[in-house]
């Protein structure tokens, strides 16, 4: 669905219909952003491998997703009722606090003679309470913005921020375990995370003095623009707002079936989840792909990952706004097509490091149109509450991703890790595609 504005507005000019107080938020929540995601990555690399170094399995990689696929469904009431009561900031903090504690009993076993269900009870604990994150912060997005546009501009910012976080987290990542060995690496994981906890302390609380339980919106302060309204106060008036905070941890009515009814948008829910069920299941046969179980090479993974970041967040800029961002909107289903058929040809020519590394920069270029996607289903959410919205969403997700990821690994008990990659491209990613041009027929 392309945004019903007549004019184009620049990044800068949809930047400017945030109040200063807002932008002060925006920053904080990209640098907030940006250390959280680059020490999550870093340490899902370091589990991959030290997985694979233990088991000497490449279905061990797969294993490790799926353990920590569970927790987003067997804690869904309880997301949705912290994210009701508790400040969405106060929800990111306090999950990176528990993430924290992970990776430094992590740490310690891997000094030792860590097992395998040490490395995937890890995984779970360490998902448990990333099962908080994303709900809180795309909650703390949509009552920032108001609209299509400003929506997608503040999507792709973040996006940028996460994509930045890859290059770190897998370039410092690959580097790391190949020079220091994979048990130290989890040493400076903790080290990070206790940093960033301090960081997001000083600047949510101290500095912008977040209050620790949820407030009633009275709406955004300023800079409408041609969006016709302020965020908040546009959501409410139309019934788009999360619930007020209270003690029940029941979900709005109708939440799991506007988002999910194939008569409402359960198409485009569908194709958000095809496409980041691709993603993950995809993800988890990148290292052994790449790297063949030998952490030697866990460099060219690495490499490999921050070119596809570094692509990705030039694309997450150009499409942020302006005339480049309204013609990838009305055209996200061709892009994601294309980008996943040169996902596919990647997986087909891992063996090349040179190539493989070349046609990875190339998904990253072509990754603007997973940006888009997202917001547009998240625009479609707002009647249910974008917070509640995920966290049913992230329901579903889990248990896909739980069975995707034991049926992957089944399948690297069989089949080679190019064919079982390709197939999955060319099913579940292909098919996001085709579902999301389903759904725009029928909005």
């Amino acid at each position: 669905m392309t945004d019903a504005s007549v004019d184009v507005r620049t990044r800068s000019e949809i930047w400017k219909d945030f109040a200063p107080v807002e932008r002060r938020e925006v920053a904080t929540v990209g640098v907030s952003t940006l250390q959280s995601q680059s020490t999550s990555a870093l340490l899902l690399l370091l589990l991959s491998l030290l997985a694979l170094d233990v088991t000497g399995s490449p279905a061990s990689a797969p294993l490790v997703v799926a353990a920590g696929a569970l927790p987003a469904l067997l804690l869904v009431r309880w997301v949705r009722g912290v994210n009701r009561v508790l400040d969405h900031r106060w929800v990111m903090l306090l999950s990176d606090a528990g993430a924290f504690a992970v990776a430094l009993v992590l740490f310690v076993l891997a000094r030792g003679d860590i097992q395998a269900w040490q490395i995937y009870l890890g995984m779970a604990l360490f998902s448990s309470f990333g099962a908080f994150y994303l709900p809180a912060m795309r909650g703390w997005v949509a009552d920032q913005t108001a609209g299509l546009e400003q929506l997608t501009w503040l999507n792709a910012m973040l996006a940028v921020s996460t994509q930045a976080s890859v290059v770190i987290g897998w370039a410092l990542g690959g580097v790391l375990a190949s020079t220091i060995g994979i048990g130290a690496s989890l040493g400076l994981c903790a080290l990070s995370y206790a940093f960033g906890i301090g960081l997001q302390f000083v600047v949510f609380v101290v500095i912008n003095r977040a209050p620790l339980r949820k407030v009633g919106r009275t709406g955004r302060t300023g800079g409408a623009g041609r969006t016709g309204g302020t965020g908040a106060t546009e959501a409410m008036a139309h019934g788009q707002a999360d619930p007020p905070a209270g003690p029940s941890v029941s979900p709005a009515p109708g939440v799991w079936r506007q988002v999910f009814s194939p008569s409402r948008l359960g198409l485009f829910t569908a194709s958000l989840l095809a496409m980041e069920l691709s993603h993950v299941l995809v993800f988890s046969m990148f290292v052994p792909l790449l790297t063949g179980g030998a952490p030697e090479r866990s460099w060219v993974a690495g490499t490999a990952n921050a070119c596809f970041a570094l692509a990705a967040m030039a694309s997450g800029v150009l499409v942020s706004g302006g005339a480049l961002g309204r013609w990838v909107r009305s055209r996200v289903p061709g892009i994601l097509l294309v980008g996943f058929a040169v996902q596919a040809v990647f997986g087909l020519s891992a063996g090349s490091t040179v190539l493989a590394i070349v046609l990875y920069t190339v998904v990253g270029l072509l990754s603007g149109g997973d940006a888009a996607l997202q917001s547009e289903v998240q625009n479609h959410w707002r009647p249910a509450g974008s917070s509640q919205a995920f966290a049913v969403f992230g329901a579903v997700q889990g248990p896909a991703q739980l069975a995707g990821s034991l049926l992957i690994a089944l399948l690297l008990l069989h089949l080679s890790v190019t064919t079982v990659y390709v197939g999955t491209i060319l099913t579940l990613g292909m098919g996001s595609g085709l579902l999301l041009i389903a759904a725009r027929s029928r909005a």
